[in-house]
């Protein structure tokens, strides 16, 4: 599974810039994942939609990447389906990820924990 463009280090770096700006750790994260949405939208076409932490994933989006670049797989997209908000990572490496990663994640546990989320185009078969 390819991977792309890693804003870790701008995450970590604006994390610092947050605190010294007054904010606890856990809402310089927050702000951090954020203003990583902003840049990305920024330097991306307005035709790539990025979602930051409390932001919704419209239900046409299936495949996005996260902070790291690393590829999540929507599992329902059905408007009707449980699996609806429910992701999981199938280039998951266990020497490469945290073993968390591995499992199934809910929309709102993806991007407050992972995010923020830049849309793929949908694999076709």
């Amino acid at each position: 599974m390819a991977s792309y463009r890693s804003d870790a280090r701008l995450w970590a770096l604006l994390i610092d810039e947050f605190a010294a700006a007054g904010a606890d750790r856990a809402a310089a994260e927050v702000h951090s994942r954020r203003a990583v949405a902003v840049v990305r939208r920024e330097r991306t076409s307005s035709e790539i939609e990025t979602f930051a932490p409390g932001e919704p994933i419209p239900i046409e989006i299936e495949r996005v990447y996260d902070l790291d670049g690393d590829v999540w797989q929507r599992l329902g997209t059905d408007p009707s389906s449980s699996l609806r908000d429910s992701w999981r990572m199938p280039g998951f490496d266990a020497d490469q990820h945290e073993s968390a990663t591995a499992g199934v994640w809910l929309t709102p546990f993806l991007l407050e924990s992972y995010g923020p989320l830049t849309a793929l185009p949908a694999v076709r078969a």
